[in-house]
């Protein structure tokens, strides 16, 4: 088995769920609905009544086994809403800071390439712990996030293509590299020969970083791929 492929990920998802429970501190909030996962799809407000169908469907189409199903899905759910509800923030920041132009002007003038380069550095550790954290998962959902972190900072590995749905989704992960020293980076910023700082900006990175994060402040939480209009069928009657 290739390491860090897909299959990898849930092998080491049930080992770790298997060898180390899930957290006892959090228990689960959906057992206290009526209709368990159901009924927490359906206390979400902002998801309207087919999407709350498919997410239902899907979960049944899950890899793990029902107890952690309902944990990770549960847990899916909740973080989605949570991050839902910061979009209107991201939104109003990108006004303030006058839309991309003012932010690229922001990261260009106030910022500079050396102090963004160093914000842009995240262990690969610190995004479960941000997980848990700021939204407070803790349960099954965590021990996956573990797992696809560690393929992430491995993917050149598992020979996978790019796999983001918009322009700006597909930009951004061509741009995400991993480095032991450094964790998760964006070369933002390249080493000046003569001063041997990083002080001059990649203004191609630069742009992908702008477009992501005024992504953040929707319309949609999730990137869309491009709609494919389908071809009009034509009928012998239409002559």
């Amino acid at each position: 088995m290739p390491r860090f492929d897909d299959k990898w990920v849930v092998d080491r998802t049930l080992f770790e769920f298997a060898t180390g429970g899930s957290c006892a501190c959090c228990g689960l909030s959906h057992l206290f609905l009526p209709d368990g996962l159901k009924g927490l799809i359906d206390e979400v407000s902002d998801l309207e009544t087919d999407a709350a169908n498919n997410e239902f469907e899907a979960a049944q189409k899950s890899p793990w086994p029902p107890t952690m199903r309902d944990q990770v899905w549960a847990d899916r759910v909740r973080l989605r809403h949570l991050m839902k509800k910061e979009m209107g923030r991201h939104a109003d920041f990108m006004a303030e800071v006058g839309g991309t132009e003012g932010l690229k002007q922001f990261l260009l003038d106030d910022i500079g390439p050396s102090k963004l380069r160093r914000i842009l550095q995240m262990p690969r550790t610190e995004v479960p712990e941000r997980v848990r954290s700021q939204y407070g998962i803790h349960s099954a959902l965590g021990i996956v996030i573990c797992a696809v972190v560690e393929q992430v900072a491995n993917f050149e590995m598992t020979k996978y293509p790019a796999d983001g749905r918009s322009e700006a989704e597909l930009a951004f992960e061509s741009m995400l590299k991993y480095d032991r020293r450094g964790g998760f980076v964006l070369p933002i910023a390249s080493r000046n020969q003569e001063t041997r700082k990083f002080d001059i900006m990649n203004e191609e990175a630069l742009d992908v970083l702008v477009a992501t994060v005024e992504s953040l402040g929707g319309p949609k939480l999730l990137h869309r791929a491009p709609r494919k209009t389908k071809p009009t069928e034509k009928n012998g009657d239409s002559d």
